[in-house]
Parts: C-alpha cells; sequence; structure tokens
C-alpha cells in the first residue's frame, strides 16, 4: 500500500506528463497553428494564398490562430489538472498558500 506522499507523487507525475504531451490547435483563414501549453509553436501552415496578404493581415491571422491554439492547450491542461484539483487535500494546500500571498 502507498503511503500519501507517494499516492501524490505518482498522481503528479502522471498529469505533468499527460501536460508535456499536450498540443493546442488553432485555424483562422486557413492558417493552422498548434502550440504547446506554454505557447511555444511546434507546427504552422500557411495557405499559398496567404502570399498575397499585406504583412500586417498574415501577422494579425497568424496571431489569431496562436491566440485559439493557445485557448485549446490551457483547456487541455486545466482538464489534465482536474485529477489534482479535486483532491481535497491538494485544495487545503493550494487554498493555505493562496492566504500567504494575498497577504
Amino acid at each position: 500500500m502507498l503511503t500519501y506522499p507517494e499516492e501524490l507523487s505518482i498522481a503528479v507525475r502522471r498529469v505533468q506528463d499527460t501536460i508535456e504531451r499536450i498540443v493546442g490547435n488553432g485555424s483562422v483563414h486557413d492558417i493552422r497553428i498548434s502550440v504547446t501549453p506554454t505557447g511555444r509553436i511546434v507546427a504552422l501552415e500557411i495557405p499559398p494564398e496567404a502570399y498575397n496578404w499585406s504583412p500586417d493581415v498574415l501577422a494579425t491571422r497568424i496571431t489569431a490562430a496562436h491566440d485559439l491554439a493557445s485557448a485549446d492547450a490551457d483547456e487541455q491542461a486545466r482538464y489534465a489538472r482536474v485529477e489534482l484539483a479535486d483532491d481535497p487535500r491538494i485544495r487545503r494546500i493550494v487554498s493555505g498558500i493562496g492566504q500567504l500571498t494575498s497577504r
């Protein structure tokens, strides 16, 4: 039988591993982008018609696709952390930390 610290360590590692595999995706005007939860771009596809756009339009559309991909990755990471957030012992720790930082 595992102790609570061992159980917690295993759960945290499982959540970390899940988050490390997350890729968020976003698409705007056929620009497709994939990012990690930290916002690092891991894939970018720009359609041929984009070469006819102005630099400002292209930048705006890439940024919009990046924003959507980041939101997707964030949502996936939030869902992955539910396992820890649902643990009442973790909630007590987090609420205690929140009380300390609000002073």
